[in-house]
Protein backbone atom coordinates (compact mmCIF):
# COMPACT_ATOMS: atom_id res chain seq x y z
CA UNK A 1 0.00 0.00 0.00
CA UNK A 2 1.44 3.36 -1.04
CA UNK A 3 1.83 6.34 1.27
CA UNK A 4 -0.90 8.25 -0.59
CA UNK A 5 -3.34 5.35 -0.31
CA UNK A 6 -2.57 5.02 3.41
CA UNK A 7 -3.29 8.71 3.91
CA UNK A 8 -6.66 8.41 2.17
CA UNK A 9 -7.61 5.37 4.24
CA UNK A 10 -6.61 7.15 7.46
CA UNK A 11 -8.61 10.23 6.46
CA UNK A 12 -11.64 8.08 5.63
CA UNK A 13 -11.50 6.26 8.97
CA UNK A 14 -11.12 9.56 10.82
CA UNK A 15 -14.10 11.15 9.04
CA UNK A 16 -16.23 8.05 9.65
CA UNK A 17 -15.28 8.06 13.34
CA UNK A 18 -16.17 11.74 13.63
CA UNK A 19 -19.53 11.07 11.98
CA UNK A 20 -20.34 8.22 14.39
CA UNK A 21 -19.07 9.92 17.57
CA UNK A 22 -22.04 12.34 18.05
CA UNK A 23 -24.38 9.40 18.54
CA UNK A 24 -22.40 8.05 21.52
CA UNK A 25 -21.64 11.25 23.47
CA UNK A 26 -23.90 13.54 25.48
CA UNK A 27 -25.02 17.10 24.90
CA UNK A 28 -21.87 18.63 26.34
CA UNK A 29 -19.82 16.24 24.23
CA UNK A 30 -21.62 17.59 21.16
CA UNK A 31 -20.60 21.12 22.12
CA UNK A 32 -16.97 20.07 22.60
CA UNK A 33 -16.92 18.27 19.24
CA UNK A 34 -18.38 21.30 17.47
CA UNK A 35 -15.82 23.55 19.15
CA UNK A 36 -12.95 21.25 18.14
CA UNK A 37 -14.09 21.29 14.49
CA UNK A 38 -14.20 25.10 14.56
CA UNK A 39 -10.72 25.29 16.06
CA UNK A 40 -9.52 22.82 13.42
CA UNK A 41 -10.15 25.46 10.74
CA UNK A 42 -7.99 27.96 12.65
CA UNK A 43 -5.25 25.35 13.01
CA UNK A 44 -5.43 24.72 9.25
CA UNK A 45 -5.06 28.45 8.61
CA UNK A 46 -1.92 28.65 10.75
CA UNK A 47 -0.54 25.56 9.05
CA UNK A 48 -0.67 27.54 5.82
CA UNK A 49 0.57 30.87 7.15
CA UNK A 50 3.24 29.71 9.60
CA UNK A 51 3.92 26.08 8.71
CA UNK A 52 4.03 26.60 4.94
CA UNK A 53 4.68 30.32 4.54
CA UNK A 54 6.93 30.86 7.55
CA UNK A 55 5.03 34.01 8.62
CA UNK A 56 4.19 34.65 12.28
CA UNK A 57 0.86 36.11 13.33
CA UNK A 58 -0.19 36.86 16.89
CA UNK A 59 -3.26 38.72 15.71
CA UNK A 60 -5.41 35.90 14.37
CA UNK A 61 -8.09 36.70 16.92
CA UNK A 62 -8.81 39.79 14.78
CA UNK A 63 -9.59 37.66 11.71
CA UNK A 64 -11.68 35.36 13.92
CA UNK A 65 -13.60 38.37 15.26
CA UNK A 66 -14.14 39.89 11.81
CA UNK A 67 -15.45 36.57 10.52
CA UNK A 68 -17.71 36.14 13.57
CA UNK A 69 -19.18 39.63 13.44
CA UNK A 70 -19.31 39.66 9.64
CA UNK A 71 -21.26 36.40 9.55
CA UNK A 72 -23.50 37.40 12.45
CA UNK A 73 -24.35 40.81 10.97
CA UNK A 74 -25.01 39.25 7.56
CA UNK A 75 -27.61 37.08 9.27
CA UNK A 76 -29.18 39.61 11.64
CA UNK A 77 -28.98 42.82 9.57
CA UNK A 78 -28.88 41.67 5.95
CA UNK A 79 -31.04 38.57 6.59
CA UNK A 80 -28.82 36.41 4.42
CA UNK A 81 -29.15 32.62 4.69
CA UNK A 82 -26.68 30.78 6.88
CA UNK A 83 -24.33 29.52 4.08
CA UNK A 84 -24.03 33.01 2.57
CA UNK A 85 -23.44 34.52 6.02
CA UNK A 86 -20.49 32.17 6.56
CA UNK A 87 -19.14 33.17 3.15
CA UNK A 88 -19.50 36.87 4.03
CA UNK A 89 -17.60 36.35 7.29
CA UNK A 90 -14.84 34.54 5.42
CA UNK A 91 -14.59 37.25 2.74
CA UNK A 92 -14.46 40.08 5.30
CA UNK A 93 -11.60 38.34 7.11
CA UNK A 94 -9.85 37.56 3.80
CA UNK A 95 -9.92 41.24 2.83
CA UNK A 96 -8.43 42.15 6.20
CA UNK A 97 -5.76 39.46 5.71
CA UNK A 98 -4.76 40.96 2.37
CA UNK A 99 -4.42 44.38 4.03
CA UNK A 100 -2.37 43.01 6.93
CA UNK A 101 -0.10 41.27 4.42
CA UNK A 102 1.14 44.61 3.10
CA UNK A 103 3.43 45.31 6.11
CA UNK A 104 4.70 41.73 5.80
CA UNK A 105 6.24 42.68 2.45
CA UNK A 106 8.70 44.94 4.27
CA UNK A 107 9.11 43.38 7.72
CA UNK A 108 9.40 39.87 9.11
CA UNK A 109 9.97 37.99 12.34
CA UNK A 110 9.07 39.80 15.55
CA UNK A 111 8.43 43.04 13.64
CA UNK A 112 5.66 41.31 11.71
CA UNK A 113 4.32 39.79 14.92
CA UNK A 114 4.06 43.27 16.45
CA UNK A 115 2.25 44.54 13.34
CA UNK A 116 -0.34 41.75 13.54
CA UNK A 117 -0.74 42.41 17.26
CA UNK A 118 -1.42 46.10 16.59
CA UNK A 119 -4.05 45.12 14.02
CA UNK A 120 -5.74 42.79 16.52
CA UNK A 121 -5.90 45.50 19.18
CA UNK A 122 -7.33 47.96 16.63
CA UNK A 123 -10.04 45.55 15.49
CA UNK A 124 -11.09 44.69 19.03
CA UNK A 125 -11.30 48.37 19.99
CA UNK A 126 -13.35 49.28 16.90
CA UNK A 127 -15.78 46.42 17.51
CA UNK A 128 -16.13 47.48 21.13
CA UNK A 129 -16.77 51.16 20.38
CA UNK A 130 -19.07 50.71 17.38
CA UNK A 131 -22.10 49.95 19.52
CA UNK A 132 -24.71 50.81 16.90
CA UNK A 133 -23.45 47.97 14.69
CA UNK A 134 -21.81 45.41 16.95
CA UNK A 135 -23.60 46.00 20.23
CA UNK A 136 -20.32 47.05 21.86
CA UNK A 137 -20.20 46.18 25.55
CA UNK A 138 -23.77 44.86 25.39
CA UNK A 139 -22.81 42.17 22.89
CA UNK A 140 -24.67 40.79 19.88
CA UNK A 141 -27.18 37.94 19.80
CA UNK A 142 -26.77 35.45 16.94
CA UNK A 143 -29.54 33.06 15.82
CA UNK A 144 -29.03 29.34 15.47
CA UNK A 145 -27.99 28.15 11.99
CA UNK A 146 -30.81 27.52 9.54
CA UNK A 147 -30.59 25.68 6.21
CA UNK A 148 -33.52 25.21 3.82
CA UNK A 149 -36.00 26.18 6.49
CA UNK A 150 -34.60 23.76 9.09
CA UNK A 151 -33.18 25.35 12.24
CA UNK A 152 -30.46 23.36 14.03
CA UNK A 153 -31.57 23.86 17.62
CA UNK A 154 -29.03 21.42 19.05
CA UNK A 155 -25.30 20.98 18.55
CA UNK A 156 -25.54 17.38 17.34
CA UNK A 157 -27.03 18.37 13.99
CA UNK A 158 -24.65 21.31 13.72
CA UNK A 159 -21.69 18.93 14.08
CA UNK A 160 -22.41 17.35 10.70
CA UNK A 161 -22.44 20.75 9.01
CA UNK A 162 -19.14 21.60 10.67
CA UNK A 163 -17.67 18.23 9.70
CA UNK A 164 -18.61 18.73 6.05
CA UNK A 165 -17.11 22.23 6.07
CA UNK A 166 -13.95 20.98 7.80
CA UNK A 167 -13.46 18.23 5.20
CA UNK A 168 -14.07 20.71 2.37
CA UNK A 169 -11.57 23.22 3.83
CA UNK A 170 -8.99 20.46 4.35
CA UNK A 171 -9.41 19.46 0.68
CA UNK A 172 -8.95 23.08 -0.44
CA UNK A 173 -5.92 23.43 1.82
CA UNK A 174 -4.35 20.28 0.39
CA UNK A 175 -4.85 21.56 -3.17
CA UNK A 176 -3.31 24.88 -2.16
CA UNK A 177 -0.28 23.15 -0.63
CA UNK A 178 0.27 21.15 -3.82
CA UNK A 179 -0.26 24.09 -6.14
CA UNK A 180 2.51 26.15 -7.69
CA UNK A 181 1.81 28.87 -5.11
CA UNK A 182 2.01 26.45 -2.20
CA UNK A 183 5.28 24.94 -3.36
CA UNK A 184 6.58 28.45 -3.97
CA UNK A 185 5.74 29.42 -0.39
CA UNK A 186 7.66 26.41 0.86
CA UNK A 187 10.67 27.46 -1.21
CA UNK A 188 10.41 31.03 0.07
CA UNK A 189 10.38 29.72 3.62
CA UNK A 190 13.45 27.55 3.01
CA UNK A 191 15.49 30.14 1.09
CA UNK A 192 13.87 33.47 0.14
CA UNK A 193 16.79 34.63 -2.00
CA UNK A 194 17.07 31.38 -3.97
CA UNK A 195 13.29 31.26 -4.48
CA UNK A 196 13.14 34.80 -5.80
CA UNK A 197 16.08 34.12 -8.11
CA UNK A 198 14.04 31.20 -9.47
CA UNK A 199 11.25 33.62 -10.35
CA UNK A 200 8.94 33.12 -7.37
CA UNK A 201 7.26 36.35 -6.26
CA UNK A 202 7.61 36.87 -2.53
CA UNK A 203 4.94 39.60 -2.48
CA UNK A 204 2.36 37.44 -4.25
CA UNK A 205 3.10 34.44 -2.04
CA UNK A 206 2.83 36.33 1.25
CA UNK A 207 -0.37 38.15 0.26
CA UNK A 208 -2.00 34.89 -0.83
CA UNK A 209 -0.88 33.11 2.35
CA UNK A 210 -2.30 35.83 4.60
CA UNK A 211 -5.50 36.08 2.58
CA UNK A 212 -6.15 32.33 2.50
CA UNK A 213 -5.26 31.93 6.17
CA UNK A 214 -7.53 34.81 7.17
CA UNK A 215 -10.38 33.41 5.04
CA UNK A 216 -10.24 30.06 6.86
CA UNK A 217 -10.08 31.82 10.23
CA UNK A 218 -12.98 34.08 9.28
CA UNK A 219 -15.13 31.09 8.31
CA UNK A 220 -14.25 29.53 11.67
CA UNK A 221 -15.30 32.72 13.46
CA UNK A 222 -18.64 32.87 11.64
CA UNK A 223 -19.34 29.24 12.52
CA UNK A 224 -18.35 29.94 16.12
CA UNK A 225 -20.82 32.83 16.32
CA UNK A 226 -23.73 30.59 15.34
CA UNK A 227 -22.57 27.91 17.79
CA UNK A 228 -22.32 30.22 20.80
CA UNK A 229 -25.31 32.38 19.94
CA UNK A 230 -23.83 35.52 21.48
CA UNK A 231 -20.81 37.65 20.61
CA UNK A 232 -18.74 39.84 22.89
CA UNK A 233 -15.42 41.51 22.17
CA UNK A 234 -14.02 39.79 25.28
CA UNK A 235 -13.94 36.56 23.27
CA UNK A 236 -11.39 38.01 20.81
CA UNK A 237 -8.55 39.22 22.99
CA UNK A 238 -4.77 39.01 22.58
CA UNK A 239 -4.87 35.89 24.74
CA UNK A 240 -6.99 34.15 22.11
CA UNK A 241 -4.39 34.91 19.44
CA UNK A 242 -1.67 33.40 21.63
CA UNK A 243 -3.88 30.39 22.31
CA UNK A 244 -4.30 29.86 18.56
CA UNK A 245 -0.55 29.99 17.98
CA UNK A 246 0.04 27.67 20.92
CA UNK A 247 -2.56 25.26 19.52
CA UNK A 248 -0.76 25.12 16.19
CA UNK A 249 2.68 24.63 17.76
CA UNK A 250 1.59 21.92 20.21
CA UNK A 251 -0.35 20.03 17.56
CA UNK A 252 2.28 20.38 14.85
CA UNK A 253 2.54 22.97 12.10
CA UNK A 254 3.15 20.79 9.08
CA UNK A 255 0.43 18.15 9.05
CA UNK A 256 -3.31 17.64 9.20
CA UNK A 257 -2.81 15.33 12.16
CA UNK A 258 -1.16 18.25 13.92
CA UNK A 259 -4.14 20.49 13.15
CA UNK A 260 -6.53 17.87 14.57
CA UNK A 261 -4.46 17.28 17.70
CA UNK A 262 -3.98 21.00 18.24
CA UNK A 263 -7.73 21.61 17.96
CA UNK A 264 -8.43 18.79 20.42
CA UNK A 265 -5.84 20.19 22.81
CA UNK A 266 -7.35 23.68 22.73
CA UNK A 267 -10.84 22.24 23.26
CA UNK A 268 -10.03 19.78 26.03
CA UNK A 269 -7.23 21.57 27.90
CA UNK A 270 -9.61 24.00 29.69
CA UNK A 271 -11.64 20.99 30.84
CA UNK A 272 -8.60 19.04 32.02
CA UNK A 273 -6.92 22.01 33.73
CA UNK A 274 -10.12 23.53 35.14
CA UNK A 275 -9.14 22.63 38.72
CA UNK A 276 -6.03 24.81 38.49
CA UNK A 277 -8.25 27.92 38.26
CA UNK A 278 -5.99 31.02 38.25
CA UNK A 279 -2.88 28.97 37.53
CA UNK A 280 -4.17 27.74 34.18
CA UNK A 281 -1.95 30.09 32.16
CA UNK A 282 1.09 28.80 34.03
CA UNK A 283 0.13 25.22 33.22
CA UNK A 284 -0.38 26.11 29.56
CA UNK A 285 3.03 27.76 29.48
CA UNK A 286 4.73 24.73 31.04
CA UNK A 287 3.03 22.39 28.54
CA UNK A 288 4.15 24.60 25.65
CA UNK A 289 7.76 24.72 26.90
CA UNK A 290 7.88 20.95 27.37
CA UNK A 291 6.43 20.40 23.91
CA UNK A 292 8.94 22.73 22.25
CA UNK A 293 11.79 21.11 24.17
CA UNK A 294 10.96 17.44 23.68
CA UNK A 295 8.54 17.50 20.73
CA UNK A 296 9.53 20.39 18.45
CA UNK A 297 7.37 18.86 15.73
CA UNK A 298 4.31 18.89 17.99
CA UNK A 299 2.13 16.02 19.13
CA UNK A 300 1.89 14.83 15.52
CA UNK A 301 5.59 13.90 15.67
CA UNK A 302 5.16 11.73 18.78
CA UNK A 303 4.99 8.35 16.91
CA UNK A 304 8.14 9.08 14.89
CA UNK A 305 9.93 10.34 18.02
CA UNK A 306 9.05 7.15 19.92
CA UNK A 307 10.15 5.01 16.95
CA UNK A 308 13.48 6.87 16.82
CA UNK A 309 14.04 6.32 20.55
CA UNK A 310 13.26 2.62 20.23
CA UNK A 311 15.63 2.20 17.31
CA UNK A 312 18.41 3.92 19.28
CA UNK A 313 17.85 1.69 22.29
CA UNK A 314 17.99 -1.41 20.07
CA UNK A 315 21.12 -0.17 18.35
CA UNK A 316 22.87 0.43 21.66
Amino acid sequence: MTYETTRKWNAGVLILSAAIAPSVVGHYGHFLMATALIYFLVALSLNILTGLGGQISIGHAAFWALGAYGGALATTHLHLPFPLAILVGSLVAALAGAIVALPALRVSGHYLAIATLAFAVLVQQVLFEWESLTGGRQGLSVPRPEILGHTFTDDQGYIYILLAIAVFCAWITENFRRSHTGRGLLMLKASPIAAQMAGISRARGIILAFTFSAALTGASGALYAHLIGFLSTEAFTFGVSLAFLTMAVIGGLNSYAGAILGALYMTLAPEVFREFENAQMIVYGVVLILCMRFLPGGLASLPSTIAALLSRSKAS
